[in-house]
């Protein structure tokens, strides 16, 4: 073997262990970055787990502290007592009764401020339902002023009668606190009563008969 041809293979097997080198390089680089993307994808799984968990907790607190709060509502109410006034709907009334769920519902008496009048009868969720009777504060008038009747929602509606407490009244049909469909209404004064047709508190079809029917 010549000289030349000893450099030769020297050289060659210097690019051998290079492209090796190189290779070798290539491959764990790769390796790591493979690893380093396993690594970001476990911790971000980790991540979502707590995050995840963390929410449902909170969740969890906040129904409870809501079941709390309903049950201290609900206990509240159930320790009112049915003989004590209480004053309501932002002082423009006072109610005294039975309660269900912060609200009057049941038997009871409700007292308006502004016109000075009682209901007393059966009330729902706060309003006045069914049969009962509304009083007014007597003034000029001979007799105390009085519903009796049917109510929705504290208007008359329904069968009802009301006397004017000077002698007058009407018997008959209601429909949001108007006289509305068949009814009668006497006069003192007339000494008449108009018999027939209502709707919105005008007279549609009727006549009038001497004295009280």
């Amino acid at each position: 073997m010549n000289t030349n041809a000893i450099e030769n293979f020297g050289i060659a097997d210097k690019d051998i262990i290079s492209t090796s080198a190189i290779i070798q390089f290539i491959y764990m680089l790769y390796l790591g970055m493979y690893l380093i993307m396993i690594y970001s994808c476990i911790r971000m799984v980790n991540y979502m787990r707590t995050d995840t968990y963390f929410e449902k907790d909170q969740e969890k607190v906040v129904k409870e502290e809501e079941e709390v709060a309903s049950a201290n509502e609900i206990v509240a109410a159930e320790e009112k007592d049915v003989n004590t006034w209480y004053t309501i709907e932002d002082g423009k009334c006072r109610y005294k009764g039975e309660w269900k769920n912060g609200l009057p519902n049941g038997k009871g008496i409700k007292h308006f401020y502004k016109v000075d009048s009682y209901i007393e009868g059966n009330f729902v969720d706060g309003f006045a339902e069914g049969f009962g009777k509304q009083t007014y504060e007597q003034t000029w008038e001979r007799t105390q002023p009085y519903y009796e009747g049917e109510f929705k929602r504290n208007n008359y509606n329904g069968k009802g009668a009301y006397y004017y407490g000077d002698g007058d009244y009407y018997k008959g049909m209601w429909k949001d606190g108007k006289y509305h469909g068949q009814g009668t209404e006497y006069s003192l004064r007339l000494d008449r009563t108009w018999v027939g047709e209502y709707e919105n508190d005008k007279k549609v079809d009727g006549n009038w008969v001497r004295g009280e029917i």
